[in-house]
């Protein structure tokens, strides 16, 4: 896992353990992540954008939930295909192809959670009844991408709006979200949608291209040092260095930048 270093006599364990988990994604159509950290979702939400896998995963904080469907990678020519046909049809719509992981939210890159945080504090405390709410929502959930007539690459409405059920963003038992976030102290579900971040750390091209490229070798590095590596490699570290140096400045007319 990213910011949890591999020591020199463990590589070969990590190099197997690695290993399995790639042949268990090759061997399979769908992927749930329901780990306890954030960077522990991060080599199967890679592997899974690599392999072209489903991936549906959850995550719990006390008395919130988020349950979310990676968008499924294609190649160029198909995602053309894909947006030529769904251009003019979807309105507020997202394609599944387009659709952003669990880490396309975030701008820096994961590192060990679990570090200086109290029990409560890492995701290791939740109501009661939680657990089984979201295993069966995420199941669900997955159900009704396997019915839509695109599958995985269903598109996910960004409304929950009667005028937005439409034939191209639900499937035979009804919508195809993105994203469930739940709030059980208010019993309120939020239906969000979001677009793959090009800077992702985890599903991005640059990311992908590199696992591809150099396998254990690339994962060995994140692991050992994730945030200099990742954002440095997803352009992130400069995303930072711009957002720092645009400090907007507000004068008005009798005001001076002289000393």
């Amino acid at each position: 896992m990213p910011g949890h270093p591999v020591s020199a006599s463990a590589v070969e364990q990590v190099k197997q353990d690695v290993q399995q988990l790639e042949e268990l994604f090759d061997q399979h159509d769908v992927v749930f992540l329901l780990l306890d950290t954030r960077e522990g979702r991060w080599l199967p939400t890679v592997l899974g954008a690599s392999k072209r896998k489903l991936i549906m995963n959850a995550a719990l904080g006390f008395d919130t939930y988020m349950i979310v469907r990676h968008g499924m990678k294609c190649s160029s020519a198909d995602a053309a295909a894909i947006d030529t046909g769904l251009k003019g049809s979807l309105g507020e719509a997202i394609p599944g192809s387009q659709l952003g992981c669990y880490f396309c939210n975030d701008v820096v890159a994961p590192g060990d959670s679990t570090k200086d945080r109290t029990l409560d504090q890492q995701c290791t405390v939740s109501r009661p009844g939680m657990s089984m709410m979201v295993s069966a929502l995420i199941v669900e959930l997955m159900v009704s991408v396997l019915q839509h007539p695109d599958g995985a690459y269903a598109t996910a409405d960004t409304s929950a709006r009667d005028a937005h059920l439409t034939a191209e963003v639900t499937s035979v038992l009804g919508l195809v979200p993105h994203q469930i976030r739940g709030f059980l102290s208010r019993f309120y579900h939020l239906m969000p949608s979001s677009f793959a971040f090009d800077k992702c750390t985890a599903c991005s091209p640059m990311v992908l291209s590199e696992y591809e490229a150099k396998g254990f070798d690339f994962l060995l590095k994140v692991f050992n040092e994730p945030n200099s590596y990742l954002e440095d490699l997803t352009g992130l570290t400069q995303l930072h260095q711009q957002s720092h140096e645009l400090d907007v400045w507000e004068l008005s007319d009798d005001d001076s930048l002289s000393p």
